[in-house]
């Protein structure tokens, strides 16, 4: 079991350019003693960067069951930091039945928003934290399948013939509770070609091209993963460009 001294030292370790910090994460590793959610953000929060703006995802796919996004009730998806984020944490939500995102800043929040009928299409948040040069990709404890949502945009960008756009049935309420009227879509993978999707080959290469920073707690076997999303998007683009299929099995 990790210290709170050691893991603040581990993080501190991590030195980030950007200004904007996109964090996902598995924190089943990172228990210390008497642990808690507000003392592990705690960690994060001093150890990255007070004056940085945080993105964390609060993906919710139960969407799909039923019919209902809500910006203040719909809890988040993807793991237990991004839900105490979302609650305790973060001044605004962006609104997408699937794929939205918390956000806190020292700042006024003005100009991140989701403004794109699309998960990851043109007006997207995830548009524009592709084509940032200023956003970094964090990866707690979790490899680039699920630990970089932003490398999906790359694929609307790239219209892989591997996805198609779909129609999202349901109603989505904003913050003032009030039913929002726009038709919400998704690049979703065809079910029918039984095709999906592997990045193992493509976090390999990252790797080896210095796009992705590795840092290991060798005491817990724990992986953190560092990127600059516009430097891994255009990476991926190119690679698309040149084989369709590359994010593929």
């Amino acid at each position: 079991m990790l210290t709170k001294n050691e893991l603040s030292k581990k993080l501190s370790s991590i030195k980030i350019r950007e200004k904007y910090v996109i964090i996902h994460s598995d924190i089943s590793g990172l228990v210390f003693r008497n642990f808690s959610l507000k003392d592990l953000w705690s960690l994060i929060f001093n150890s990255l960067g007070k004056e940085k703006t945080y993105i964390l995802p609060t993906f919710t796919f139960d969407f799909y069951k039923k019919k209902i996004w809500d910006y203040n009730y719909s809890k988040s998806e993807t793991g237990l930091l991004s839900e105490f984020f979302r609650l305790k944490i973060a001044k605004k939500r962006t609104i997408h039945p699937l794929h939205s995102v918390a956000i806190y800043s020292k700042n006024p929040i003005k100009f991140l928003n989701h403004n794109s009928k699309t998960s990851f299409g043109k007006g997207s948040i995830w548009e524009w934290v592709s084509n940032s040069k200023n956003v970094c990709n964090l990866a707690l404890g979790i490899g680039l399948d699920g630990g970089a949502s932003f490398c999906h945009y790359a694929e609307e960008y790239s219209k892989v013939n591997y996805r198609s756009i779909i129609d999202l049935q349901g109603k989505v309420y904003d913050k003032d509770k009030k039913l929002v009227k726009k038709k919400f879509q998704y690049f979703s993978r065809k079910k029918k070609l039984n095709i999906f999707n592997d990045w193992s080959r493509c976090e390999r290469e990252l790797k080896k091209s210095n796009l992705i920073k590795t840092y290991s707690i060798s005491k817990i076997k724990y992986q953190i993963l560092k990127m600059n999303t516009y430097k891994v998007t255009r990476f991926i683009t190119k690679k698309l460009r040149n084989n369709p299929k590359y994010l593929t099995k």
